[in-house]
This record gives structure tokens, sequence and C-alpha cells, in this order.
């Protein structure tokens, strides 16, 4: 896998993502390097965004993970009801809503 000079934009989304999900586990990037069989020079560039992951390593990456593929490349945070919710404000911590703000 080729390793850019600067983070693609896709790739760096995708690298988060699976940084996220590995530190949701308690994963260091070792540990993730070896249930997956890749090493940790190239988690750390994927998880950079400075490395493009093929399809083959990002199922090898999901399967260490315990998720599917389609879970790494999901992002919460385009999600519509994510989506409403930063532009109306998270009110998760507020008193619970009557409905006259909708």
């Amino acid at each position: 896998m080729p390793r850019r000079g600067t983070p693609h934009p896709i790739a760096a989304k995708v690298g988060a993502r699976i940084r996220a999900l590995r530190q949701e586990r308690g994963m260091s990037i070792s540990q993730l390097g070896a249930v997956s069989r890749v090493s940790k020079g190239s988690l750390s560039g994927i998880e950079a965004g400075l490395v493009v992951v093929t399809i083959a390593t990002l199922a090898r990456i999901a399967r260490g993970l315990g998720v599917t593929s389609a879970h790494v490349i999901t992002f919460p945070e385009d999600s519509p009801l994510e989506t409403l919710l930063n532009e109306k404000g998270d009110t998760s911590d507020k008193e619970p809503s009557d409905g006259s703000d909708l």
C-alpha cells in the first residue's frame, strides 16, 4: 500500500473510524495488527489517512475489530439523526422536551 505525503480526505475518515473502533475496544495498534495480520506501520498509516486501504485489508481489520467491513465505513456523524441533532443542538444532557421547540 503506497503511503501518501498528505492525508487523503476519505482515507483519513476511514482511518479515524478504525482508530475510534480500536480504542473503544481497548486495543493497541500492536494488538489489532496481530489479530488482523496487518503490520503496525500499515495500521498507523491507515489511521493517519496516509494509506488508502484496500478492500481485502479493510476486511481483515474489520474482522480483527469484531465488526463488519460496512461498520468500519459507516460514519455515525453522517447519519440523518446526527445531522439533525447537530443542526438543532444536542439536547441529550438537557431536560426532556415537550415537543414545543420542534
